[in-house]
């Protein structure tokens, strides 16, 4: 057993201590959508030889302090085994993981990832709770602008079962995987404040009390030559989802999710990394699973939620410096929008822009892990970031 201060497996941590505002403050639906960010991170850690190989379970525990600007401090505790009972060539991961935070905000949650037949299938699940104190500031770019909210209390239960095939063995296709993504989304808000001078903050009923249970399919490609610091290579994820009646599910509407992000070594110390991200969503859904600009990361400086439409867009770029063994620095920039359909992106958006900087600590020279704090700032000011591993 290992007991490290930043060790690879904090990205889970991450997920469950800081849920319900990923890296700037979310909604309820951004409870799961920060846990699957950080759990695909997961999967790809590499465990020590030992548990790599087969020859033995290698189990890592780790506490880390998390700060946020809008979520407050707090501290959460994760627990992550990674073991290979069939000598595949990435171990299996199974994690566990809970924090609380200042705004008496908490939750928890577990995930566990496997492959069979020398990785040919990928089977990947996570369940995770959570209860926070958040904020509405109603749909559209409007909303998003006049900065005028409401407080929410919402508490989120998710679960998801992900099933992956690799087609080819070999050429540039064998970096694919492709599959078929179930899941369950519970929500139950309430409005701790009345709202009699902005109705339009009002939410229907079925909205605060609803399920969304959706399938679909799923794709991941990756070349990257590193899971955590990667110099070069493309990793590109997406999924398709169809609410589902048939599954107990209160929408049917559809949601597609689309994040790209390719690495480029510049000099030997300095890798541009650029990401792009594209979120739709077509049919009635309810305001929690609409698409919220500023998540994934997308972009720094925003209140993840405080932006949400029907779609979202985002192209940005980030440059990363190494100026010693352990110390690095980065630069970054980007622009995005949301607009009320995915036809109206290219004429309708409302345009958002950021930029900041930021400094990395090689916390774990061994899986090359940094420790990041990032300053940005955005149309409605700044914000301060503080997590494990590269934003994107």
């Amino acid at each position: 057993m290992r007991t490290l201060a930043f060790p690879s497996c904090v990205l889970l941590l991450i997920a469950t201590s800081m849920p319900f505002a990923g890296r700037a403050q979310a909604q309820a639906a951004y409870i799961p959508t920060e846990m699957e960010d950080q759990a695909d991170t997961l999967r790809d850690a590499p465990a020590s030889d030992g548990a790599a190989a087969g020859k033995s379970a290698d189990l890592v525990i780790a506490p880390l302090p998390v700060s946020n600007p809008a979520l407050g401090t707090g501290a959460a505790l994760a627990g992550v085994l990674y073991y290979n009972p069939n000598d595949a060539p990435q171990p299996w991961v199974t994690g566990v993981a809970a924090g609380y935070t200042s705004t008496d905000s908490w939750g928890g949650g577990l995930f566990h990832q496997m492959s069979l037949d020398d990785d040919r299938f990928r089977i990947s699940g996570l369940a995770g709770y959570g209860d926070a104190k958040l904020k509405f500031y109603g749909i559209g770019p409007q909303a998003g602008a006049a900065g005028i909210s409401v407080n929410l209390r919402d508490r989120g239960l998710k679960a998801y079962i992900d099933g992956q095939v690799r087609l080819f063995d070999h050429g540039l296709l064998s970096r694919l995987h492709l599959g078929v993504r179930v899941s369950y989304l519970r929500i139950r808000s309430s409005i701790s404040i009345p709202t009699p001078d902005h109705p339009e903050l009002e939410l229907p009923g079925v909205e605060l009390r609803s399920n969304v249970n959706a399938i679909g399919p799923s794709f991941t490609f990756d070349s990257r030559d590193h899971p955590f610091n990667p110099r070069k290579g493309v990793l590109v994820t997406g999924t398709w989802m169809f609410g589902a009646g048939f599954l107990g599910s209160d929408f049917q509407h559809r949601k597609l999710e689309i994040l790209s992000t390719a690495y480029f070594p510049v000099a030997r110390q300095t890798v541009l990394a650029v990401r792009r991200a594209l979120c739709a969503v077509k049919g009635k859904a309810p305001f929690y699973d609409l698409c919220l600009f500023g998540q994934h990361a997308d972009l720094r400086g925003y209140e993840a939620g405080r932006y949400r439409d029907r779609a979202s867009w985002v192209l940005q770029g980030e440059v990363r410096q190494k100026i010693s063994r352990r110390f690095g620095v980065v630069g970054f920039a980007g622009v995005g929008g949301i607009a009320p359909s995915a036809g109206d992106i290219w004429k309708h958006s409302h345009v958002l822009a950021s930029g900041g900087a930021g400094l990395r600590y090689l916390a774990s020279e061994s899986n090359n892990v940094n420790l990041r704090f990032d300053v940005a700032w955005g149309k409605d000011g700044s914000a301060i970031y503080f997590g494990i591993g590269e934003a994107f």
